[in-house]
């Protein structure tokens, strides 16, 4: 059966989109198509008002030591009681922290930094208000730090020393985001902008609003192009999405009810690790930095960031409750590329009930390349209850390569070997690209699809699915083809409008 929430959209309108046989029937189609929308909008702010407003379900009783940090704590108390909390990031990261201990940010504070979780640690939150807000942005470069004018006009440089690459600068808390400008090397040695290909050389070649240049290796400095003034007076806060993750998780952590924002590369990431749970919390503008300058044979630089990852083998990895929008890469993947020597088991990963918005892939998995071991192996793998919307839509776009948004991202690696993995009861709404972007060498390491809703415009992609990579189109034959190669019932197709 479907969820309750999918139950909830589906029936007050009673429909199951079908092909259109005549203008009318289109016309009607059209209109049912909008209605769902609307009703899909109205239970997507509900969801995200639910988890925004969540609460700590942590029994305090049942860890050895509870810290609590505060704002306007003090680093020389232990940390102990409320009365005694702790202030900084910094001092956490110091202490000597045991497993069956628990951490609690008091709501309504702002920390900046890394947070670098212990073995066995639960992080969790106490008080009232919002969710306590972990940003890996150093400062508010509207509120401190000056933009001085560049003999550039309308060029302005940040006068603070950021020698740790920027994925991009969100203003205003969302309502406008920067656009990276890299260079792309030709043979000849010359350079040219990554979006027009117009030459470009240097933060004098800036000329469109909010592009900006990053030279994080000999001035160290941000340049940002503004056609409406110093950036500084135009806007009352500006983001610095700076290299590095906001949260180093490890084996038997619990993050809960956290708000993690503006960093350029995870919201949190591990290597390998068993039992990390990630439940109840906001994520929001993060990736974008510099992974490397010359991988894939690219002669430009590639970008990353996800806002929850991992990096190799898993067991017991669980995603649930959370908001997660605005990534430049994944909302929430466990990956790797497989060249290792021993074998790498994906095992026992759960990712239900979040709401994804806006991320060039919702959900990304893959284990291995075709030239890599064989004894990889994925199991026990849940996606299910979740909406994930606009794949593709965000501010990952300014991406150069624009072919590769879906909601389920596998890329190629035919070698993703897979057992008892199931994708149900999840709402797939819109991508730029494909829908579900899904590849294995053998059926039976596909995903089973069961109860899924599926809305795309008429004739879009569907997705590349299988061992040869066949593209699908979303028509009047996307049922069938979901339930030939996956075996998906009761799909729920949506032709939403252009």
């Amino acid at each position: 059966m479907k969820s309750n929430f999918i139950n909830g959209i589906i029936s007050a309108i009673t429909l199951i989109a079908v092909v259109a046989t005549s203008s009318s029937c289109g016309s009607q189609e059209t209109n049912s198509a909008q209605k769902f929308l609307l009703k899909l909008d109205k239970k997507t702010e509900q969801m995200k008002g639910d988890i925004l407003a969540s609460k700590s379900t942590i029994d305090i009783n049942a860890f050895a030591n509870v810290y609590y940090i505060s704002a306007d704590g003090d680093d020389l108390n232990d940390g102990l009681a409320p009365e005694r909390a702790i202030k900084s990031l910094q001092h956490l990261n110091e202490l000597e922290l045991q497993q069956g201990d628990c951490v609690l940010f008091r709501r309504g504070d702002l920390w900046r930094g890394q947070l670098k979780t212990r073995q066995g640690v639960t992080y969790s939150a106490y008080g009232e208000g919002e969710k306590p807000r972990l940003y890996g942005s150093p400062n508010d470069a509207a509120k401190s730090g000056k933009w001085i004018e560049t003999e550039t006009e309308n060029v302005y440089m940040y006068d603070g020393e950021l020698p740790n690459d920027i994925g991009t600068l969100v203003f205003n808390h969302g309502q406008a985001h920067a656009f990276k400008v890299m260079m792309i090397r030709e043979e000849d040695g010359s350079t040219l902008h990554i979006e027009t290909r117009e030459p470009f050389s240097s933060y004098r070649d800036l000329k469109r609003d909010l592009e900006f240049y990053h030279d994080y290796k000999q001035a160290k400095r941000v340049y940002l192009y503004s056609t409406e003034g110093n950036p500084a007076e135009r806007f009352s806060s500006i983001e610095l999405l700076t290299k590095g993750h906001i949260v180093i998780a490890t084996n038997d952590v619990t993050i809960d009810n956290l708000c993690l924002k503006y960093c350029g590369s995870h919201g949190i990431g591990a290597g390998t690790t068993r039992n990390l749970t990630v439940t109840n919390c906001e994520l929001g503008w993060i990736g974008g930095s510099i992974q490397s300058e010359n991988s894939f044979g690219r002669n430009h630089p590639t970008r990353y960031g996800n806002a929850v990852e991992i990096y190799g083998g898993c067991e017991n990895f669980t995603v649930t409750g959370c908001y997660i929008y605005q990534i430049y890469d994944a909302a929430i993947t466990h990956q790797h590329q497989g060249d290792v020597n021993t074998p790498l088991t994906m095992r026992n990963v759960l990712y239900a009930d979040n709401l994804i918005e806006d991320c060039v892939y919702s959900i990304e998995y893959f284990l291995g390349r075709e030239d890599t071991i064989q004894s990889h192996h994925m199991e026990g793998i849940l996606i299910a209850n979740n909406i994930m919307r606009r794949a593709g839509y965000g501010w990952g776009n300014q991406r150069p390569d624009k072919e590769t948004p879906a909601h389920i991202k596998s890329w190629s690696h035919h070698t993703n070997h897979a057992t008892n993995f199931r994708v149900e009861n999840n709402v797939f709404d819109r991508s730029t690209r494909d829908l579900l972007n899904i590849a294995a060498a053998e059926r039976t390491s596909m995903p089973t699809l069961l109860n899924n809703t599926y809305i795309q415009p008429m004739g879009a992609q569907a997705g590349s699915w299988g061992s040869e990579g066949k593209i699908y189109v979303f028509d009047q034959s996307v049922e069938q083809s979901l339930g030939e190669l996956f075996g998906e019932e009761q799909a729920t197709i949506i032709y939403a409008e252009e």
